[in-house]
């Protein structure tokens, strides 16, 4: 069977461009995007080529076609409204500096909005492990290009974000952004229930951060970040020991029980004292199997990333709307992997997965 022709090529790219612009509406429908956009005052006072709708979807298509200058994610993102059905409002064919203007002019809060919007409603939908939510915390950084304005807001030539995720389908809870990773953790931790076990690999500098979920009355089971004392109080029948955790500004009234673990290469600590109600191999389990940050890139395919934007507000931007493609792409990361299981060799690009979806 002869390969595909040049033209086939190219009818299959543009149908691939579409569906994926087809998907982001579907996460993402211009109702919600209006109200959005309404909520903040983003809505345009006049008509204007780059109305404020059209731009948050080429902010969210921006993370789609990375590789791709303005003026041609702009042009799949227009005939990809055009194929869903959605009016684009664009009367012409805009130059790069005025695409730019209008990110100004839609500012980040829009995408915040759509973000914590979509988290809300994966926060209902959480899977349970013996009652209780399980969620993983963690974080990382995103490298921004080290201008004045830059530099001013984040200290550093990156930003940092502190993630919550579901544990089982990595549906982001959560997010905080900033420059200060004992700050954000805290932050981001600030938004727990009382029924939710929180998972961590190394989080935080100290105690701190323990402090913060247990008085929001959530369960944790985290490994420590550096050795801490932690006396062997009182053996488990299943191995595993009570014991306290020592925070380090009040150690006589702050202690904390805990009961540790063994894991395969590390120590475990967990709050879950009884080993009946929870079981040593199935909190290694849980930690084994924890969300981890780098999931983002993996399911946008991007690689370590490192944002375009010269201005604190665009870089906000920017990371928002990466939030926001993340959680419209992650449901289909499972249903990839199972669909190319018997063909390693062929992993499919960018485009052909999207088709596939």
């Amino acid at each position: 069977m002869g390969g595909m022709t040049r033209a086939a090529k190219a009818t299959r790219d543009r149908l691939s461009d579409r569906v994926a612009i087809g998907m982001l509406i579907t996460a993402f429908p211009p109702d919600e995007v209006d109200a959005a956009i309404d909520a903040v005052g983003a809505r345009e006072q006049r008509s204007r080529a780059l109305p404020a709708r059209t731009m948050v979807y080429f902010t969210l298509a921006l993370w789609l076609f990375g590789g791709a200058g303005y003026d041609a994610v702009l042009a799949r993102l227009t005939a990809g409204m055009r194929w869903a059905g959605v009016d684009t409002g664009a009367r012409s064919a805009p130059s790069t500096g005025s695409i730019t203007k209008a990110r100004k002019r839609l500012g980040p809060e829009v995408m915040r909005r759509l973000f914590l919007r979509r988290a809300a409603a994966d926060r209902a939908e959480c899977c349970r492990w013996r009652g209780l939510r399980v969620c993983t915390l963690d974080g990382g950084s995103v490298d921004i290009p080290d201008t004045a304005a830059n530099l001013a807001a984040f200290a550093h030539s990156r930003v940092r974000l502190a993630v919550l995720a579901e544990q089982d389908t990595g549906a982001l809870l959560d997010v905080t952004v900033g420059s200060c990773r004992e700050e954000l953790g805290g932050r981001v931790l600030g938004s727990l229930t009382p029924d939710t076990l929180v998972v961590a690999h190394r989080a935080g500098p100290g105690q701190d951060l323990w402090r913060t979920a247990v008085d929001r009355g959530a369960q944790l089971l985290w490994r420590p970040r550096a050795p801490v004392a932690l006396p062997r109080l009182h053996v488990l029948p299943d191995g595993t020991f009570l014991s306290r955790l020592l925070p380090e500004r009040d150690p006589v009234d702050g202690s904390l029980a805990v009961r540790v673990l063994q894991a395969a290469d590390s120590v475990l600590v967990t709050t879950l004292l009884d080993p009946d109600e929870a079981p040593a191999d199935e909190l290694v389990a849980l930690h084994a199997t924890r969300w981890r940050f780098e999931s983002l890139f993996e399911s946008l395919e991007a690689g370590p990333v490192a944002l375009r934007s010269q201005d604190p507000h665009g870089v906000a931007q920017e990371l928002w709307a990466m939030l926001c493609v993340y959680q419209a792409v992650h449901p289909w990361r499972g249903k990839e992997a199972i669909m190319w299981a018997g063909a390693p060799t062929r992993r499919p690009s960018r485009a052909t997965m999207v088709d596939l979806r």
